[in-house]
């Protein structure tokens, strides 16, 4: 029993370790307000269809500070509907990241390969708005996982709607083979040793299986580099 605790503290201790061994970066609130503007990053709004556009922001910076800079920060945007909060993050070389559900969407550790929540938007960069990238990325793979799941080469959608955040979406789409026949997936990323899957547990009705289908894919590129969830390793699906 002694044992297992003095293992279980020492695993502790190193993943703290391991945690504050990850550099924070720090910039001031005027040059990150001067970053969220226009349609960086895109505010979550119940009307999905209607990108926003930023027309003026303020940050403060959160916690403390380092000669006047900050690594986090809180923001309120302009933009035609009224205002919102934006949390945003500093980043390497100049990178930030700016969400406006939260911190969560901007981690501080160092992105790894196909990390849903980065992609490219110039001038903007890959790390700027991961709820549109995982959005996109949801997007991106729908094609190959449904060709997989419907069994069907050259699968095609029509009419997707997509929404979500923090790495889980739903999206409603049909096809081009079968006009007015919906379905809906619901779509998690998840991270396991260096290694991103997405999962969609899809519904609808010619879905195959009586409780429709479980897909997994993933997908392939370099660490800190936008992800491209459109190509990858053939989905594996299973019927529920």
């Amino acid at each position: 029993m002694k044992a297992a605790l003095l293992t279980a503290a020492v695993s502790l201790v190193l993943a703290g370790s391991a945690a504050a061994a990850a550099p924070l970066f720090y910039a001031t609130p005027v040059s990150i307000a001067a970053k969220i503007t226009g349609a960086v990053p895109q505010l979550v709004t119940d009307n999905t269809s209607a990108p926003t556009v930023i027309t003026a922001t303020t940050c403060r910076g959160l916690g403390a500070a380092k000669k006047g800079k900050y690594n986090t920060f809180r923001c309120k945007s302009t933009y035609g509907a009224g205002t919102a909060t934006v949390w945003a993050r500093a980043l390497a070389g100049g990178r930030f990241c700016a969400s406006s559900t939260g911190l969560a969407s901007c981690p501080a550790v160092p992105p790894t390969a196909g990390d849903p929540r980065l992609c490219t938007d110039p001038p903007a960069p890959v790390t700027a708005d991961p709820d549109r990238c995982g959005l996109r990325a949801a997007e991106s793979a729908l094609t190959r996982v449904m060709t997989v799941s419907f069994s069907q080469p050259g699968w095609t959608p029509r009419n997707v709607s997509c929404k979500g955040k923090n790495l889980a979406y739903s999206c409603q789409f049909s096809s081009m083979t079968a006009y007015g026949t919906y379905y809906a997936s619901t779509i998690t990323f998840t991270q396991a040793a260096g290694v991103w899957t997405a999962t969609y547990v899809t519904t609808g009705a010619t879905t195959p299986g009586a409780g429709g289908t479980t897909c997994t894919t993933q997908t392939t590129g370099k660490a800190g580099a936008a992800s491209d969830w459109s190509a990858g390793p053939t989905p594996v699906c299973t019927n529920n």
